[in-house]
């Protein structure tokens, strides 16, 4: 029984996020397949931090009314509510970015009050500076009965009905790749990482407590879901410190809106910008890195990476594949005595010739504590075969012990 309603659930957000996707599509003046995707991402988030602010002024008033007060006494509401503060991270949004502003909107008016949410949220919080394009609504500038229509279908979608645990921006992203399908391809594609396959990674890593990095860090799921399971495991979210870096701006921005709606702070640099060609965290150790990056990545190399301090020990990766040179860097920012990876690669990179002495290196320092072939279909954008690699800089130190007690 209790599958049947996970099945429902489902089906109900895909049914609303269908609609949406074809109101767009037949739309005069919608724009190209990424603006369609900011629109509705944008739209998304200001209902779910809408949704977050409102459940926090509720749960402030049950706290006033237990404590004797009158939350609809002038003196109290000045007090309380005029510049409102959660301990959730909950941000206490300005008029003109709370959702139930938006709703009541007139639809004529529609597309400049969400360019004027946007703006007034950049403003109050320098966290969500660059989250948004200006002028997402008013440069499309959606017929009034079109973005009446998306808003009011946007509305229904709720934490209430689809569940406070899940990563419902990240779903909202899948649900587009999946459906625009435009860098959907089996090499150098999107792809959001499956709630079971973190699971797993955060399994195998452990991230309770430290500093927490993904180099290509995408919608910030992994962040995202990660935390889940701290607080799961009744662990302190103040006791992670994320890192990361994103190198596609729209998805760099969807990133930054994900983790602040979750109260997230997070470090993803300035800007959006490749990991390998502008390092923005270089000379950065971490306890624990999780990723997913794009596989068999073509494009990636420059002639300035040449001599990169990254492969010095074991030699410079192939230009026509990324694959380990996504290890190489992801093996550079680990703390040297106990730091520990887990991430994504296709399977082709257990047996690319031209990594073979890269890969021998890796097995003679004792770097690689586990490969898990696992199955395949699990992205939906692609069919590709992946396996989970697992670094541990504690494994050598352990062989060293190893070696001095034989001796």
């Amino acid at each position: 029984m209790a599958k049947k309603k996970t099945a429902e659930k489902a089906l109900n957000i895909d049914s609303i996020l269908f609609n949406c996707r074809d109101y767009l599509r037949a739309a005069r003046n919608s724009g190209s397949f990424f603006e369609k995707r900011d629109m509705m991402l944008t739209l998304v988030f200001l209902r779910f931090i809408g949704e977050k602010y409102d459940d926090g002024i509720e749960n402030l008033r049950k706290t006033l009314i237990e404590q004797g007060l009158d939350p609809d006494d002038e003196n109290i509401r000045a007090a309380f509510f005029d510049d409102a503060s959660f301990a959730d991270g909950t941000y206490n949004l300005p008029v003109e970015a709370r959702w139930s502003t938006i709703r009541n909107t007139s639809a004529p008016k529609l597309n400049v009050a969400l360019d004027t949410a946007l703006r007034r949220l950049e403003e109050e919080d320098p966290q969500l500076k660059g989250c948004f394009i200006q002028g997402t609504f008013t440069t499309r500038n959606l017929a009034a009965n079109d973005i009446k229509k998306i808003v009011d279908e946007v509305d229904k979608i709720s934490h209430k009905t689809f569940g406070e645990e899940k990563d419902l921006i990240g779903r909202v992203y899948e649900y587009f790749l999946k459906e625009f399908a435009v860098n959907a391809t089996k090499e150098e594609g999107e792809f959001y990482t499956p709630h079971d396959v973190v699971q797993l990674i955060a399994a195998m890593v452990e991230p309770y407590e430290g500093t927490l990095y993904d180099p290509a860090c995408g919608s910030g799921g992994m962040f995202i879901q990660s935390a889940e399971l701290v607080k799961s495991k009744q662990g302190n979210l103040n006791g992670i410190n994320i890192y990361g870096q994103e190198k596609e701006a729209a998805t760099y921005r969807l990133a930054k809106m994900n983790l602040a709606l979750r109260g997230i702070s997070h470090n993803l640099g300035s800007t959006n910008d490749s990991s390998f060609t502008n390092d923005l965290h270089k000379g950065l150790y971490f306890d624990y890195i999780m990723a997913n990056p794009p596989f068999n990545l073509k494009g990636w190399y420059d002639d300035n990476l040449k001599d990169d301090a990254r492969w010095a020990d074991y030699g410079t990766p192939p230009a026509s594949n990324a694959n380990y040179a996504w290890i190489l860097h992801i093996l550079s920012h680990l703390k040297k005595t106990s730091g520990v990876a887990g991430f994504l690669l296709a399977n082709g990179a257990l047996n690319d010739s031209d990594t073979l002495e890269i890969r021998k290196r890796l097995i003679q320092k004792d770097k690689v504590e586990a490969i898990i072939v696992l199955p395949r279909e699990l992205f939906i954008t692609t069919d590709i075969s992946v396996t989970l690699w697992i670094l541990n800089q504690k494994t050598h130190l352990i062989k060293q012990d190893i070696d001095i007690i034989n001796v």
